[in-house]
């Protein structure tokens, strides 16, 4: 089998790649994601998603997996905040609103071998976005400072991952790609594509 490759250093896509019981490797892209920008935020992650697996792509041989994911709330993409106060004011502004997460997802497939579907000689090549609505419930200035200041939010768009327990306990509702929030990796568009690489998926 062709080697699968993970194009991200996250701990939230690995642990959650690793439940497909599936052989995959990590290496993570390298790129400077802050030197790429467009107005809309859609694309922004999708470009970002691209350019992760075609650094990868040109240095490794495999299929190669990259996502982006960050929030955005009032046409603002939330990133990883600089420092605790930045952190502080974000879930201050998300506090009781609903806001958006936008997962950019790219898969390289060189030469997809036999899956319905798939192109033999040119393999696959897709990018795709994955969309999440979610609110935040009210939270109170006082869970918010001790939140920031027992969690590594400076790791994390928006300064929370619901990948985390007490992260989940900060969201209220969503709806749209499940994997995509949780995680920065949508299963929905993932599985369907291993598939018609030929790899068999199954628990």
């Amino acid at each position: 089998m062709l080697r699968i490759i993970l194009a991200s250093a996250s701990l939230q896509r690995k642990n959650l790649f690793e439940a497909l019981n599936l052989p995959f490797e990590v290496i993570a892209a390298d790129i400077d994601e802050h030197a790429i920008r467009d107005p809309d935020p859609k694309k922004q992650a999708l470009l970002i998603a691209r350019a992760k697996a075609e650094r990868v792509a040109a240095r490794e041989q495999g299929i190669i997996i990259a996502a982006d994911t960050f929030g955005v709330y009032q046409n603002k993409i939330l990133e990883k905040p600089r420092d605790k106060e930045e952190a502080a004011a974000m879930l201050h502004a998300l506090s009781g609103n609903t806001a958006m997460a936008y997962t950019g997802f790219c898969y390289l497939d060189p030469r997809a071998s036999g899956g319905a579907g798939a192109d033999r000689e040119h393999g696959i090549n897709e990018t795709a976005l994955a969309e999440t609505e979610f609110t935040v419930r009210e939270l109170t200035t006082d869970e918010i400072a001790r939140y920031v200041e027992i969690f590594p939010v400076t790791a994390w768009s928006a300064a929370f991952s619901p990948a985390y327990p007490y992260g989940m306990t900060l969201i209220a509702s969503i709806r749209g790609s499940f994997t995509g929030f949780t995680h920065g990796l949508p299963m929905e568009l993932l599985i369907p594509l291993l598939r018609r690489s030929g790899i068999a998926v199954a628990p």
